[in-house]
């Protein structure tokens, strides 16, 4: 889809411009025309192929709820979105979604027709709530989603970015160190060391600037190769399997997608979604083949009529405390509430369990690094303090 800057006379007479989006100018021009609009200039100024941001989806539905909850309807919400925010792509769309809504189109389907815009898991909300009546408080629990993720985010950041920050310093250091101060030490011992290298020194010099270009290189050559191989479905699903082998990072990517389960189901259950049709939509929501399908075989045992506590104790990606939980809120005949205290306990888990990664990755990156500057050092500099001592100074 593109973006088309438009310029046109409406049928009264007046001058009117904006922005829309479409596939083509033909089909830019006949959106116009729907408008009772003749269009005088159409421009291409975007290619719409990149998903809105977290920030900016952020502050639309933050909108949208503060409007719903004043009892404005969702079309007068958007208009006064569109009105003031400035991200092109996002303005666009929305007025997309305008048009098909005035045009009778479902709130549902109109955001499911701009999928590389928003999330899926928007759109499978969207259309539940529509439903069920209760888009207000779909809107409020989307929003709550997404401030859940964005927040989740940022302790990702601040897990890593302290521990990449190292990582970069000392593959730095480690590469000047080995290709430009090493040869220079190495010249100086062979002038005035009699051609005596200690071993250490040796290995030094030898071995590691090979390290150091593996290690320089290597995101380099490994990024393509993995960006390849994830487009692929075979090969995907093969490095999903490689990447949750790793050691607390892969628990807690497993983690991650089922408290999105837990949450998605939720909140489906809170806009009075029948059981059934939040458990699909919260399956669809899975990137994980394996927790997927020990979903769907759960789904299945549910639908031949265990109970949904008791179909869940089956799955070992359950645990005990959850299935007692979704027992509780079984019995109670409130799943929503049930599902709610699971996703805050799992989120805080989750968010816990971050820190703490990120706590051991500085430490260890910062033990690695002094370690090999420390070898580096002796290596390189112990030959100059040998000769000086031999020699008298």
């Amino acid at each position: 889809m593109q973006i088309y800057k438009y310029e046109a006379i409406s049928s009264n007479g007046s001058k009117t411009s904006g922005s829309l989006l479409a596939s083509d100018e033909s089909a830019a021009y006949d959106a116009l025309k729907k408008k009772k609009c003749h269009p005088t200039v159409i421009k291409k100024i975007y290619f719409a192929s990149k998903k809105v941001s977290q920030e900016d989806l952020l502050l639309f539905f933050f909108h949208l709820d503060l409007q719903l909850k004043c009892k404005i309807t969702i079309t007068k919400a958007i208009e006064s979105f569109v009105e003031f925010h400035g991200n092109k792509v996002l303005r666009a769309s929305l007025m997309g979604v305008l048009d098909t809504l005035q045009d009778g189109g479902s709130l549902g389907k109109t955001f499911e027709k701009f999928s590389s815009l928003f999330d899926p898991v928007i759109t499978g909300l969207l259309k539940s709530a529509e439903k069920t009546g209760e888009i207000s408080v779909s809107i409020s629990n989307i929003l709550k989603f997404l401030e859940l993720q964005s927040n989740w985010k940022r302790h990702v950041r601040q897990a890593i970015s302290y521990p990449i920050f190292v990582a970069i310093i000392a593959i730095l250091v480690l590469f000047l160190s080995i290709e430009v101060l090493g040869p220079q030490i190495m010249s100086l011992v062979q002038s005035f060391g009699n051609g005596n290298i200690p071993a250490l020194t040796t290995f030094v010099i030898a071995l590691l600037p090979r390290l150091s270009r593996i290690i320089f290189i290597f995101p380099f050559l490994a990024a393509p190769l993995l960006l390849a191989l994830s487009l692929h479905k075979k090969y995907r699903r093969f490095l999903e399997n490689m990447v949750i082998k790793i050691p607390c990072i892969g628990p807690v990517i497993i983690k991650s997608n089922i408290w999105q389960f837990y949450k998605i189901l939720q909140i489906a259950l809170d806009a009075k979604l029948n059981f059934m049709a939040a458990l699909d939509l919260s399956i669809s929501t899975i990137k994980l083949e394996y927790i997927k399908n020990e979903l769907i075989t759960a789904k299945s045992q549910i639908a031949d009529g265990y109970g949904i506590a008791k179909s869940f104790s089956l799955m070992h990606i359950f645990s005990p405390d959850t299935v007692t939980a979704i027992n509780v809120g079984e019995d109670s005949n409130d799943l929503a509430a049930a599902f709610r205290h699971i996703s805050d306990a799992k989120y805080g888990e989750i968010i816990a369990e971050i820190q703490s990664i990120g706590r051991r990755l500085s430490v260890g990156l910062t033990l690695f690094t002094g370690l090999i500057f420390v070898l580096i050092l002796c290596g390189l500099f112990y030959p100059i303090y040998n000769y000086i001592e031999i020699v008298g100074f």
